[in-house]
């Protein structure tokens, strides 16, 4: 287990610093899982209710959404192509997108697609990852990811039921961090990094002195080869990598032999809960 010295200390404004301490293990990996498939709408967490409760709930607030917020936001004469183009963003959420992308899923123009993703982010549902690039000008113009806010909301605009998908997850992980950061109002850079030899990284927390790098991984062990995109990336990046971060669905953060002391996995209910 990760003991004092977890690079967590270094940034204690948005991880715990110590996640071998944490309190209430099964009250927050339940509080996570029900996050992540029902999303955190406060209403969603009364004990009694089941999931279907929960998702009969979401879509209500769906409907609601399109034809009175929505209404009173964009003045929309049909709703139908706005709902086929949320569907589009749905479906594609945790991948690098472009309008034309949603688009063509939608039966839309680009432009409208381009209008109806302004509508769905000034609306907090949906925000964009830009790609990480050593020149900030190439990032305005790469692939960005897009994520929804809500894990909830996202999974029945889609459609979707069972268990969650690594992308699902890998949603859910962005959206905590993106949230953490703009509600204690960071002065930090979140990206996705994709290298035209495959490297991918999930989310790259950038701040003055260097990056924090995550990669998410719906599984319940972690091995050292879910590492291979972390490993080296310093030599990619223009500052100091200061931890390379597999989140998981494991039981408890950990270190592993031969990675390096920079880098651990970590289970996404200890990492993203708040902070002791």
């Amino acid at each position: 287990m990760l003991r004092a010295a977890s690079p967590m200390r270094s940034f204690p404004d948005l991880f715990p610093a110590d996640l071998s301490l944490r309190g209430e293990t099964a009250t927050a990996k339940r509080a996570w899982e029900r996050l992540s498939i029902s999303g955190g709408m406060p209403a969603l967490h009364a004990e009694s209710w089941t999931d279907e409760d929960r998702r009969e709930w979401l879509r209500d607030y769906q409907t609601t959404y399109l034809q009175r917020d929505l209404a009173d936001l964009a003045r929309l004469d049909r709703l139908e192509p706005f709902a086929r183009a949320q569907k589009a963003a749905a479906l594609r959420a945790s991948q690098p997108v472009s309008f034309a992308d949603l688009a063509r899923l939608a039966g839309v123009s680009p432009p409208t697609a381009k209008q109806f993703m302004q509508y769905l982010e000034v609306s907090y549902q949906v925000f964009w990852l830009p790609a990480w690039s050593r020149n900030a000008e190439k990032r305005l113009v790469k692939r960005p990811k897009l994520h929804f806010v809500d894990p909830g909301l996202r999974r029945v605009v889609a459609g979707a039921s069972g268990e969650v998908t690594g992308a699902e997850f890998e949603g859910a992980v962005a959206a905590e961090v993106w949230k953490q950061v703009r509600t204690a109002k960071l002065e930090l850079e979140l990206t996705h990094l994709r290298t035209v030899d495959g490297r991918e990284v999930d989310l790259l927390i950038e701040r003055e002195d260097g990056y924090f790098a995550l990669e998410c991984k719906r599984t319940d062990r972690v091995h050292g080869a879910d590492f291979k995109h972390l490993k080296g990336l310093e030599q990619l990046l223009d500052k100091p990598l200061l931890a390379g971060i597999v989140v998981s669905q494991a039981a408890e953060a950990r270190t592993h032999d031969g990675i390096g002391d920079r880098f651990f996995s970590a289970p996404a209910w200890s990492l993203l809960g708040s902070n002791p």
